[in-house]
């Protein structure tokens, strides 16, 4: 496949859907009808390289870098988008630090327990994440969580040791959490905000905002990528440096 028919994909008329979620309204975009032939995507998720593990990488499951312009091209299409919702400084420029596919394989009892809880990326608050959905609408999509005992919603650097510190101190009370994919209501977290699978459909987010993928095992757990929860995965920055 060519890195022309990729970048041929990318669609030109993309409407933006803004949600602001929790007590922080913290803006979730969704992007709907994000390629114009996600097919073609999905061909190339299908070629070798193989997908593969990544022993430094909390992802439940494989992950591949997407060859091509795929990434640089949706920079070029939602960056503004971004930086007007976000309020990005109009100084800081922006790059991709990751564009890659991803497919969820983990079975829950081989889980860390790490992963069994929402997570940040970073606690940057201009990094963006994109998730693409290239799979089927019966797998889980992304949900977003507020921490109980402090209430944060997005992890700051101001907020970064004072979270984990007590979430260090609610598991050692209470015990590590059971190995299973987070889906909802925890003793730990509330759930704010979910945003359903939908074919090609595109969700953007803070990374440091809390979330999780609702991963549901009984839907299999697929490494085939035309057949498993198959998405292409964007972190975008914006720095001054």
């Amino acid at each position: 496949m060519s890195d022309t028919l990729v970048k041929s994909t990318i669609n030109p008329n993309l409407k933006f859907l803004v949600q602001r979620i929790g007590n922080e309204q913290t803006p979730v975009i969704i992007v709907d009808n994000f390629l114009s032939a996600p097919e073609t995507l999905i061909d190339l998720a299908a070629t070798e390289p193989a997908f593969a593990g990544q022993k430094t990488d909390y992802y439940p499951g494989l992950r591949k870098l997407i060859s091509g312009d795929y990434a640089a091209q949706s920079l070029s299409m939602i960056e503004p988008n971004i930086r007007e919702i976000f309020s990005v400084p109009s100084a800081n420029t922006s790059h991709v630090s990751l564009g890659a596919f991803s497919l969820a394989t983990t079975p829950a009892d081989k889980l860390r327990p790490i992963q069994c809880v929402p997570h940040i990326d970073t606690h940057n608050p201009y990094q963006f994440a994109v998730v693409h959905y290239l799979c089927s609408e019966h797998y889980g999509g992304t949900s977003f969580y507020r921490h109980r005992a402090t209430g944060y919603e997005t992890i700051t650097d101001v907020h970064l040791e004072d979270y984990f510190r007590i979430l260090k101190q609610e598991v050692m009370s209470g015990g590590l959490p059971k190995l299973e994919y987070i889906n909802g209501d925890t003793p730990l977290f509330t759930r704010i905000a979910n945003v359903d699978v939908k074919f090609n459909r595109a969700v953007i987010y803070p990374s440091n905002a809390l979330h999780a993928g609702n991963i549901n095992e009984t839907l299999g757990l697929s490494a085939n990528p035309r057949e498993g929860r198959l998405t292409a995965n964007i972190f975008i920055n914006f720095s001054n440096q």
